[in-house]
């Protein structure tokens, strides 16, 4: 099943506030809104919440059909852990968000194996995961 163009382009739409901080805080360091560090890490930890209720999501149908309700678990242990990095200061909360993107992007190469093959979902999955990764990473880089 090929993803609408429409949803595609939404999805990618979702990228932007992931780089619009780290861009603001690079072209205006000493300038930029004393709001945008707090709403732009509530936009990253929002949009991994996300991604573990879409995973949550895959697990309860797959359970429905007879599987294992491991989808759900993993689910469950990546909000907790999502929750857990709300705890931790700026710093450490960003390297504890590259960690769930990347544990969320393998919970969902386990879903692709265990669900079978939904190749332009994954595809834009690892896109968008990639793009998060760095806007994260560019923050991180910044002083």
């Amino acid at each position: 099943m090929k993803l609408p163009n429409w949803l595609v382009a939404l999805s990618y739409l979702g990228l932007v506030p992931f780089l619009a901080g780290p861009l603001a805080l690079t072209l205006w360091p000493h300038s930029a809104p004393a709001w945008l560090q707090g709403a732009w890490i509530n936009y990253v930890i929002l949009v991994a919440v996300f991604l573990s209720g879409s995973l949550w999501g895959f697990g309860i149908v797959m359970l429905s059909q007879g599987g294992s309700g491991l989808g759900v678990l993993i689910a469950s242990a990546l909000a907790l852990l999502i929750w857990a990095d709300t705890l931790l200061s700026l710093h450490h909360s960003l390297y504890g968000l590259i960690v769930i993107f990347s544990l969320s992007l393998l919970a969902d190469l386990w879903r692709e194996r265990s669900m079978g093959p939904f190749p332009s979902y994954f595809r834009l999955r690892c896109n968008l995961t990639l793009g998060a990764l760095v806007a994260i990473a560019w923050r991180i880089a910044l002083p």
